[in-house]
C-alpha cells in the first residue's frame, strides 16, 4: 500500500486536498498527516504513487496508483474530509453554496435540488461547527 507523510512545519494552518476528489483536510502547525492508496494490480511499477502541487491555497496531494486515498493524523487514527476546517473557511464556504442555490433558479429540477441539498449540509456543518466552538469557549472560560 504506497504511503506519503507530510509535516506542516509552518506557524499557519495548512490546507491539504487529496485529488482527484477534492477532500480537505487541514493540518495545524507541526502536526503530520500520512495519506496512503490502495495499488491496483494494472498499476504502473514505475509511476510514482503520488504527485505533490504546491500552490497558494495549501498542498494537493494526487494519487496515480489507487482509487480510495486514507488520510491518518499523526496518532494513526483516520480522519474524514473537512478535518478541522477552519471555521471562517466553512462559513464562506457555506455562503457560496446558498448563493449558488439562488443562481439555479433557471436550472433542471435535478441540479437545483442537488445544489439545495448542498447548501443545507453546509448549513448543518457549519452550525455544528459553532456548537462545538461555542462549547468549546464555556468550558475554558473561569
Amino acid at each position: 500500500m504506497p504511503k506519503i507523510r507530510l509535516h506542516n512545519d509552518n506557524e499557519q494552518i495548512l490546507a491539504v486536498w487529496v485529488e482527484p476528489i477534492g477532500e480537505d483536510f487541514w493540518m495545524r502547525p507541526k502536526e503530520q498527516f500520512t495519506i496512503s492508496t490502495d495499488a491496483t494490480a494494472d498499476a504502473d511499477p514505475d509511476e510514482a504513487p503520488f504527485e505533490v502541487v504546491l500552490h497558494a491555497k495549501g498542498v494537493s496531494v494526487f494519487q496515480s496508483t489507487g482509487h480510495e486515498a486514507v488520510v491518518r493524523d499523526q496518532s494513526g487514527t483516520e480522519v474524514a474530509c473537512g478535518h478541522q476546517r477552519p471555521l471562517e473557511v466553512l462559513r464562506a464556504w457555506t455562503e457560496s453554496a446558498e448563493a449558488a442555490v439562488q443562481r439555479t433558479a433557471g436550472s433542471s429540477p435535478t441540479v437545483r435540488e442537488m445544489t439545495r441539498e448542498h447548501a443545507e449540509f453546509m448549513r448543518r456543518e457549519l452550525t455544528r461547527a459553532e456548537a462545538t466552538m461555542q462549547a468549546q469557549e464555556r468550558r475554558s472560560s473561569p
